[in-house]
């Protein structure tokens, strides 16, 4: 009898955090009203002393049909990532190959955003103390990549 409940107690404990994983999951990157919403996969950062947060990632396309690919990092990933507190506006020299970077701001949240002539653009956006969410894309504007991060860090938040 003692074997039963105390195996029943642990599927309930199992089971509880298994709906909190998901839960959290799901407020990361959530799924978008009147966007495409690709498959969410989920990487754990499991390690010989425990976990210590995960990776998600998933495509959106926008209700005009511009793809973005959006990486959220939780835990200890991110390594205390925050974008730079002065404000910059940049290239990377006559040596470089045209990328440009900039910070700005996403829904009140300081963001860092590159631009590349040949990979497009990329922002990355600390949002609060939760996690950072990366956007990329080859073929959206500025504006565009912004405001889909506006979205997300909405919702997010």
């Amino acid at each position: 009898m003692k074997k039963t409940i105390i195996f029943s107690l642990a599927l309930l404990v199992l089971f509880f955090n298994i709906s909190l994983s998901s839960a959290q999951m799901t407020d990361a990157l959530p799924e978008i009203p009147g966007w495409i919403n690709g498959e969410l996969r989920k990487t754990e950062f499991d390690t010989v002393s425990g976990k210590r947060g995960f990776w998600l990632e998933r495509d959106y396309r926008n209700s005009a049909g511009v793809p973005f690919h959006a990486v959220w990092m939780e835990g200890s990933g991110d390594k205390g990532w925050t974008p730079p507190e002065k404000e910059i506006s940049a290239d990377d020299g006559p040596l470089g190959t045209g990328a440009s970077y900039k910070t700005l701001s996403v829904k009140g949240e300081k963001a860092i955003l590159e631009h590349h002539p040949v990979t497009g653009y990329s922002l990355s956006v600390k949002a609060g103390k939760k996690g950072t969410l990366t956007l990329e894309s080859i073929i959206a504007t500025e504006e565009e990549i912004t405001a889909a991060a506006e979205v997300l860090v909405g919702r997010i938040n």
